[in-house]
């Protein structure tokens, strides 16, 4: 074992022992003292990462009721019965076909085509490509599958210091594409459903899907072109010729003409499009519901179009316990009087609306900086932005939109799921995703406050 893991091991067994003799403190209750320590102790450990993510999350849901954070064992696993769990489950499944079926790289071919004239190009193509993706899919399958084309790309480059400094702009753009592109539709994140989610528990009000979209789509378009522009200044890629990218397109290996199977999977995904679109108006429509009857039709053998081995192997079984537990934390949090206690402490704003948009996307980022898990801050936090926005006279769900897209889009740090995956390979380091991050992020708060107060007044959410 690693020092960093065995510190982990050490301060978390430090933190949920200390916890047990912390008094009530300003109106916090002890059991909500509890819960904060036990959070802590649990970030402490998906940190220095001393076991596997499942590993952590079985233990923590263990320890709840043992050292009274959870009432109850069922308490504890309350996580494990949101209807977010099935929907993360099925995503793994629409995300294999992507994999297991040439369509992404269609994309990118096309892309390519028509862009792929140098490495700046290629850079936009893979980050346009990635974002899509992202629009439909969950993102760290989506993320996984584009670094592995990214990755192949690399391949290209001959010379060691060539390729080492363009994978680390390709490594950088990839999960900034995948993370921009989730906020485009309610479905790209599971960050955006539990924002949903929470915005319906303590309101009972809802986005829906068009709206969403209003919302999100144009602040894609104008954030992945400046994300793009921005990386490049900051990490410049070595040139490529047209002669390695023709090389490249030839190397994916991508049918001529498209098969049955990815005909009937553009079918079947473009019926749950439409349906997602449709519960915009239909109300008994419901887009997790869609999902899941999707994946479950995708999975039918005579189609051809996912095996359902292939589908059970594609999931992310640490991810679906992660948003689990990080879910059942989060109902613990408002059991015990912890948002309460962070409603207590939150100032009171009188202002604008776009300030009060810049203030709670800046608010997030900068959470997310010391709680580096997008879902359990958008839990957290989700009564106490509430309360804020009321306190401003603003509609609730525009500061779930705000939380949804900056729980998305936050790549200060590689500490989330989706940069992780490309951090490991080793091309960048932590500063250099903080230098070329820290203005697309402060342009993301800009283009939040101007665009989300226009949308929001053409939908009365503000």
């Amino acid at each position: 074992m690693k020092p960093k893991q065995l510190f982990g091991i050490v301060l978390s067994a430090v933190i949920l022992t200390s916890m047990l003799f912390i008094p009530e403190i300003g109106g916090l209750p002890q059991p909500g003292i509890r819960t904060i320590g036990m959070l802590l102790a649990f970030l402490v450990m998906l940190i220095t990462s001393p076991f596997r993510i499942l590993h952590i999350c079985f233990f923590f849901l263990g320890l709840m009721p043992v050292l009274g954070v959870a009432p109850t064992f069922g308490a504890a696993l309350s996580g494990i019965a949101n209807p977010v769990i099935l929907f993360v489950i099925a995503s793994f499944g629409i995300s294999a076909v992507f994999t297991t079926l040439p369509l992404s790289r269609r994309i990118l071919v096309a892309l390519l085509k028509k862009f792929g004239k140098n490495v700046k190009l290629m850079l936009l193509a893979i980050m346009a490509s990635t974002a899509i993706i992202s629009g439909f899919v969950s993102s760290v399958p989506t993320c996984a599958v584009f670094m592995g084309i990214a990755l192949s790309f690399l391949e290209l480059y001959e010379n060691p210091d060539d390729k080492k400094r363009s994978g680390r702009t390709f490594m950088i753009a990839v999960p900034v594409a995948t993370m921009i592109g989730a906020i485009t539709t309610p479905i790209g994140s599971t960050i955006n459903l539990l924002a949903l989610n929470e915005l319906y528990t303590h309101t009972g009000m809802t986005i829906p899907f068009v709206q969403w979209m209003a919302a999100g789509v144009p602040i894609t378009l104008v954030s992945l072109p400046v994300a793009w522009w921005i990386i490049l200044k900051v990490h410049k890629p070595a040139e490529i010729s047209p002669e390695m990218v023709k090389a490249f397109i030839e190397k994916l290996e991508i049918p001529k003409k498209m098969t049955k199977a990815e005909i009937t999977a553009l079918i079947i995904t473009g019926l749950m499009m439409v349906l997602w679109i449709s519960s915009s108006w239909v109300s008994g429509i419901n887009i997790m519901v869609v999902a899941v009857l999707g994946a479950c039709v995708l999975c039918i053998p005579q189609l051809k179009t996912l095996k359902f081995d292939t589908f059970v192997s594609s999931i992310g079984w640490d991810s679906v316990f992660l948003i689990a537990t990080v879910i059942s934390l989060g109902n613990l949090m408002v059991t015990n009087g912890v948002s309460d206690f962070i409603v207590s402490v939150l100032p009171v704003l009188n202002v604008p609306t776009p300030v009060l948009i810049a203030f709670a996307a800046a608010l997030f980022f900068a959470l997310l900086i010391i709680i580096p898990v997008a879902p359990s801050l958008v839990v957290i936090m989700g009564a106490p932005l509430i309360a804020l926005a009321v306190g401003a006279g603003a509609s609730p769900a525009i500061v779930m939109l705000v939380a949804a897209i900056a729980g998305c889009a936050c790549f200060l740090l590689p500490l989330d799921t989706v940069p992780l995956l490309t951090y490991s390979k080793g091309y960048y380091s932590i500063k250099d995703m903080f230098i070329s991050s820290l203005p697309i992020q402060i342009f993301l708060i800009i283009v939040m406050a101007l665009w989300l107060t226009v949308i929001g007044n053409v939908f009365g959410m503000v």
